[in-house]
């Protein structure tokens, strides 16, 4: 069988080949709309503190959770990272144990996907101490902005990422 003279085999590898290009243009819009991606420090938009360090900040998302990982590099090429820190996306606290204290770990992702707000509290002597993150994404998702700040929101530092 044959349409306008094109056998079946070659329509069927044709439809094959269409799906397949339309699933991977989905796979990577979708990816490029998330945190998702190896992002690098831009020093001209990013606080002073940050400028004796090359950041990279490697992030994985899911539909139910965020891992976040950052690697330094010095000026002298010595390097050092963050551990990495999993957030889930249902609203759910996570309780992270350190040194005989525990901290609680939650996160907000805003309706359009595009905020992600962080806070870490760990409850020491009757107190509550810790740090907010909030980390957003440009509206082309090129640009990731990561600001963070103690738990009152004071003394934020802010630190700008560019899509590698």
């Amino acid at each position: 069988m044959s349409i306008i003279g094109i056998s079946r085999s070659t329509i069927l590898k044709i439809l094959v080949s269409v799906v397949i290009m339309n699933t991977s243009t989905v796979i990577n819009a979708q990816s490029q709309d998330t945190f998702t991606g190896t992002w690098e420090i831009d020093h001209s938009k990013s606080d002073a503190e940050f400028k004796d360090y090359k950041i990279t900040c490697t992030i994985d998302q899911s539909s139910s959770e965020i891992t976040v990982k950052q690697e330094f590099v010095m000026k002298d090429g010595q390097k050092s990272s963050m551990p990495p820190i999993t957030y889930n996306l249902d609203n759910s606290e996570i309780v992270k144990k350190e040194q005989g204290d525990s901290g609680n770990i939650s996160a907000v992702l805003s309706s359009d996907r595009k905020t992600l707000s962080t806070k870490f509290v760990r409850t020491m002597n009757g107190s509550d101490y810790g740090s907010m993150t909030i980390y957003s994404l440009s509206s082309d998702s090129k640009t990731l902005t990561i600001k963070s700040s103690d738990l009152s929101g004071e003394s934020p530092m802010i630190q700008v990422y560019t899509r590698k």
